[in-house]
C-alpha cells in the first residue's frame, strides 16, 4: 500500500470521529449546566441514562478515531522530515490527549451508571458532574500540545498548505486560553460556557475537518523524506 493510500484512511478516521462526536454532542445537548441546581443534574442523569450511555460509547469511538488521525499526521511529518522531533511530539501530544479524554469518557460513564443503579447517591451527583467538566474544559490543554507541534511541523515540512499551519496554531492558541477559564471563570468563560468550551470545541471540529479533507485528498506534496547533506567537510 502506497504511503498516499495509508494517509487517505488516516483522514477518513478523523471525518469519521468528527461525525461520532456531533453525534454524541446532539444525544447530550440537554445537560445542565454546572450552575444548574443538584435536583437538575440528578433528574437528567437518572431520566436520561440510556441516551447518556449511548453517547459516552460513540464518544470513546471517536477518541480512538482520533488516534489513528492523529498517528496518520505523525507519520506524514515523520516521512518529509525525519530528523525532526515534530512528528515525535505529535504523536506523543495525541497520545496523552486521548487517553486523557478516553478515561474522562469512560468515568463519566460509570459516574452515570453509579448513579443510577444506587438513587441514593443523586444527593451528590452534582459533585462528580461538576469535577468532570472541569477535568473535560483542562484537557483541552493537552490538545493544545500536538496542535502547536502540528503548526509547527507544517512550517517546516511544507507537508500541507501553509495557512493550514497559522489556523492550527490559532486554535492551539484559543485551546489555551478556554483551559485558563477555569482559574475563576463565571457565565460565558464558565468552564461549560461559550467561550471555554463551544467556540474551542467548534474550531477544533473545523481543523479535524480541514486536515482530515486534506488527508483524504492526499494533499501532500512533500511526503517523500527530505534529503539533507552529510555533516562534516566537503
Amino acid at each position: 500500500m502506497s504511503n498516499g493510500h495509508e494517509m487517505r484512511w488516516g483522514g477518513l478516521a478523523g471525518l469519521a470521529s468528527l461525525v461520532l462526536a456531533i453525534i454524541a454532542s446532539i444525544l447530550l445537548r440537554g445537560a445542565p449546566r454546572i450552575t444548574d441546581s443538584t435536583d437538575a443534574v440528578a433528574s437528567y442523569v437518572f431520566f436520561s441514562r440510556g441516551l447518556i450511555m449511548t453517547a459516552v460509547l460513540l464518544a470513546a469511538a471517536a477518541v480512538v478515531l482520533f488516534m489513528w488521525f492523529g498517528a496518520t499526521l505523525a507519520t506524514a511529518f515523520r516521512l518529509a522530515d525525519p530528523h525532526s522531533d515534530a512528528s515525535a511530539v505529535v504523536l506523543g501530544g495525541f497520545a496523552i490527549t486521548t487517553t486523557a479524554g478516553f478515561l474522562a469518557t469512560a468515568v463519566f460513564g460509570g459516574m452515570v451508571q453509579a448513579l443510577a443503579t444506587h438513587p441514593m447517591l443523586l444527593v451528590l451527583s452534582s459533585v462528580p458532574y461538576t469535577a468532570l467538566v472541569v477535568v473535560r474544559t483542562i484537557a483541552g490543554l493537552a490538545l493544545a500540545l500536538p496542535l502547536a507541534a502540528c503548526a509547527v511541523a507544517i512550517a517546516r515540512t511544507d507537508v500541507f498548505p501553509q495557512w493550514a499551519g497559522w489556523f492550527t496554531g490559532f486554535v492551539a492558541l484559543i485551546r489555551v486560553l478556554g483551559a485558563i477559564t477555569v482559574v475563576g471563570g463565571a457565565g460565558v468563560l464558565a468552564p461549560d460556557g461559550v467561550l471555554a468550551a463551544y467556540v474551542p470545541n467548534a474550531l477544533t471540529a473545523l481543523w479535524l475537518l480541514v486536515m482530515s479533507g486534506l488527508l483524504v485528498r492526499e494533499h501532500l506534496p512533500s511526503i517523500s523524506p527530505q534529503r539533507r547533506g552529510a555533516v562534516g567537510p566537503a
